[in-house]
């Protein structure tokens, strides 16, 4: 019965990630539930992040929706901050991140409600050394929260891109997603190096979540930022709340 749940929670997680990101709440939630202690919950978590991740932004890339560019700016900064998040993980008061976090996201979607067409249209109009500039630091910082936490973490970013570049929501989703990957495979290796990772879930979850970043990223895809903004939004603020409380 456990694993009739987890596998189901897995899936859901999977889609959601792909289309806007912050699913693993739904196995931290899962897992937790289950008594396992809460480092074991979260590198468990890391661990079936990386290839859903993977798999969303293989699908993402496939149809033209990463942009490419902005990856080679912001991959060093993304590797750096994540290496000293997860380095610093004993350290540092998370606490404190866990409570700001949400109440970011929340003034974000708020905003962005107000202004409708924001991220439903592209109005990039290229990279300049300000844009990649603030685009390099808040890779950097999103990797320090994704080394030692990392929940919603590229719901935060993706946000951040369509603030800082003017992406659509389709195209900041997709382009987070090989960028996760990089810092979720630094953070599994230092998870797995301390011993955080419970293996008899890690594997099973993982599974079922790539099933449901395989279908969400194709739906994504063809639905575009119309499907992604109004799903983006509701699941920011469950998180935003759920993290409040």
């Amino acid at each position: 019965m456990i694993y009739i749940v987890l596998a189901v929670g897995a899936l859901i997680a999977g889609i959601v990630t792909a289309i806007a990101g912050g699913g693993g709440i739904l196995i931290v939630t899962l897992l937790m539930l289950l008594d396992t202690p809460i480092k074991l919950v979260i590198g468990t978590n890391r661990f079936s992040a990386l290839l859903d991740n993977a798999t969303s932004a293989y699908n993402y890339n496939k149809k033209g929706k990463v942009n490419k560019k902005f990856l080679k700016y912001a991959a060093l900064p993304s590797l750096i901050g994540t290496f000293i998040g997860s380095k610093f993980l004993s350290v540092v008061d998370s606490e404190v991140l866990e409570k700001l976090i949400p109440v970011i996201l929340i003034a974000l979607v708020v905003h962005s409600s107000f202004s409708k067409k924001m991220g439903l249209e592209s109005n990039f109009q290229g990279f300049n050394k300000k844009n990649i500039m603030l685009g390099s630091v808040v890779t950097f910082f999103i990797g320090i929260y994704t080394g030692f936490f990392g929940l919603a973490a590229g719901s935060f970013f993706s946000l951040s891109l369509v603030y800082v570049f003017k992406f659509d929501f389709l195209e900041a989703v997709a382009t987070v997603k090989p960028l996760l990957f990089l810092m979720g495979i630094t953070s599994v290796v230092f998870y797995a190096a301390n011993g955080l990772i419970d293996y008899r879930y890690a594997i099973f979850i993982t599974v079922f979540r790539v099933v449901g970043s395989r279908f969400g990223s194709s739906y994504a895809s063809e639905k575009g930022s119309k499907l992604v903004k109004p799903v983006f939004s509701i699941f920011c603020v469950l998180v935003a709340i759920k993290n409040i409380l």
